[in-house]
């Protein structure tokens, strides 16, 4: 009877991590410079995405688009866009001198132009070169803004009435320090890229104006049997959460599992209780 029982242990134990391992989901990957479809925060086995990269980036390898795939809970290859050699990256400050009709952005392709305007009391030099250019990976000289009245620089700035509403930006809130200048504070769980300052110019437009980008993790706890259904838990960046597990029995202590966000990239322990985490069994 022993020698039977444990035969069928060693034929049907294995089959059953067999059929585990190979249906072990991908997490959604993470790719700067760039988007991929389907959009999902979990992908099955044998799931194929398509990704392409932004203006002024490139695929790590040739072609307009790239795919990789879901194999065991990894992709079969990391999704990146490199920048292109003849890309630009941000646009050279001049003095007095704003960029305008321009969102922020950190790579621009060969080819673009960016307009900059003077400052109120300020004038560009030469015949109305206002551009730049991104030419082999460089930027052509801009303007040079020379003083209009060289004994008055107050007539600087513009007050920020003269441009009427504030710009609205996604997830962030403007605050008017004075009357000049309008500052940008982003939202909790979202990081604040491009200029704080923003300001009102001579023509009665914004200067370049920043965006809030994500800056945390969703964890969906109703795409994990092993979580407690507590809908999204939003992990900001750098930080570490608990997110509680089910108890495998009734009277097992409080099991959960520490979920850390990286980059946009969720680490989550297994399950485990307080005890089997203290001594390091769950990472």
């Amino acid at each position: 009877m022993c020698i039977k029982y444990f035969a069928f242990a060693l034929l049907w134990f294995p089959g059953v991590l067999h059929a585990q391992s190979t249906t072990q989901a991908c997490d959604a990957p993470t790719l700067d410079g760039g988007f991929f479809a389907p959009k999902q925060e979990t992908y099955s086995q044998g799931t194929k995405l398509s990704y392409t990269c932004n203006e002024g980036r490139t695929l790590a390898m040739k072609g307009w688009w790239a795919t990789s795939t879901c194999h065991n809970g990894k992709w079969s290859h990391q999704l990146q866009c490199i920048e292109s050699m003849n890309a630009c990256s941000v646009p050279p400050k001049i003095p007095h001198a704003v960029i305008v009709h321009q969102d922020y952005q950190e790579v621009f392709a060969a080819g673009s132009e960016v307009q900059y305007e003077c400052e109120d009391g300020y004038t560009a030099e030469g015949a109305h070169n206002t551009k730049s250019v991104c030419t082999q990976g460089s930027w052509t000289q801009g303007p040079t803004c020379r003083s209009s009245n060289e004994g008055d620089t107050r007539l600087r700035y513009t007050t920020i009435q003269s441009c009427g509403n504030f710009p609205v930006i996604e997830n962030a809130v403007a605050q008017q320090t004075s009357r000049y200048y309008l500052i940008y504070r982003c939202q909790r769980l979202y990081r604040l890229v491009g200029p704080e300052r923003v300001k009102c110019i001579s023509s009665g437009t914004w200067s370049n104006l920043p965006e809030c980008r994500v800056n945390f993790c969703a964890v969906n706890t109703n795409d994990n049997p092993e979580y407690k259904s507590v809908g999204t838990v939003h992990i900001e960046n750098g930080e570490e959460e608990r997110v509680e597990c089910v108890k495998p029995h009734s009277w097992s202590f409080e099991h959960y599992s520490k979920v850390r966000c990286i980059n946009g990239r969720v680490e989550a322990t297994n399950c485990c209780d307080r005890a089997e985490h203290a001594v390091g069994l769950c990472d």
